[in-house]
């Protein structure tokens, strides 16, 4: 827990490089016309490390206490969790520039992509899907809406999972693969710029979805991300975008980690992974293909992170050339 693994730190620093790269280019051609909230992401990422780094430590000096250990800070030293810190760190930097450009998107691309999503929707199901979902599922809506609601929080328990797990290859294949979805993910959110069927007659499409129904959870969020749509951006975890939807995305890769770690409970990661999948559609966050098309990332981003992870290793490894003389 406390050795800096460069199996996937390395990795990792590159594509949020590139991400940032690529956010600023965006940002410049639209003279920064709009409010991203680097600050709250900053004290929300330094809580999070913070805790992650402290707990461990408590706990840790704790167990010498109870030994009967004479000097526990000298035994401490070696033991502090630096790389939990620097793993909360990364994820509060990947969460601010996907915040950077979900709040770029609408200016730079808009929502051309919702009717054509919505007419393939259709075609695949001979209805909209919502209504199926809606026909076979509209009692489990309360059930489906909690469980759609603390994503967040499962999202971050799977990650503290990890950070930790001992270092392996599987382990960084893990972590770069979160880090690859989240950039994959939001290069397909301005390549199929939508804003979701919930959003469908806000931004002046008509009244196709109006029938869909909202459940309590779902209205919260709406009017906390269209408020901060209508100012310009400025909230934390705010944002509109639906293709692809990564909620499923990150969904399906906690999933892989518990194929991967823990494969004698994997029917449970699959069972949550397959009602984020249908609560997407059911809720009216997204159309049926943007969890496709999350569904379809994720896999080849898990294996192309894996080539990452080895790659690294393999660099590591490589001796130093000898200067013969």
């Amino acid at each position: 827990m406390n050795a800096l693994d460069l199996r996937w730190i390395v990795p990792v620093l590159a594509i949020l490089g590139v991400q940032y790269f690529v956010a600023l280019l965006i940002g410049v051609q639209l003279d920064f016309s709009y409010e991203v909230p680097f600050r709250s992401f900053g004290v929300v990422g330094l809580n999070f490390a913070i805790i992650g780094f402290c707990l461990p430590v408590v706990w840790q000096l704790f167990r010498f206490w109870r030994e009967g250990e004479q000097n526990p800070l000298r035994r401490i030293l070696p033991r502090l969790p630096w790389a939990l810190a620097v793993g909360f760190l990364l994820v509060a930097c990947q969460f601010a520039v996907l915040n950077w450009a979900k709040v770029m998107m609408p200016a730079a691309v808009g929502f051309w992509a919702d009717p054509a999503f919505a007419d393939l929707d259709h075609l695949l199901f001979g209805q909209d899907p919502w209504r199926l979902s809606h026909q076979y599922l509209g009692q489990a809506t309360p059930v489906i809406d909690k469980i759609y609601g603390f994503w967040a929080p499962v999202n971050f328990a799977i990650l503290l999972f990890l950070f930790y797990l001992p270092p392996s290859p599987k382990r960084a294949q893990a972590l770069i693969a979160y880090f690859l979805a989240w950039a994959g993910g939001t290069l397909g959110q301005y390549l199929g710029a939508s804003a979701g069927p919930i959003f469908y007659e806000s931004i002046q499409l008509g009244d196709r979805f109006a029938e869909l129904p909202v459940s309590p959870w779902t209205a919260t969020a709406r009017e906390y991300l269209w408020t901060n749509y209508l100012k310009g951006g400025g909230l934390i975890g705010a944002g509109i975008s639906a293709m692809p939807s990564m909620h499923v995305a990150i969904a399906l890769w906690i999933a892989l980690v518990g194929r991967t770690f823990l494969p004698r409970y994997q029917v449970i990661f699959w069972a949550y992974f397959a009602t984020i999948l249908v609560g997407s559609v059911h809720l009216g966050w997204h159309y049926a293909v943007d969890g496709i098309a999350a569904s379809v990332i994720v896999p080849v981003v898990w294996v192309i992170a894996g080539t990452m992870a080895t790659t690294t290793l393999n660099k590591q490894r490589q001796p130093e050339p000898s200067i013969e003389t």
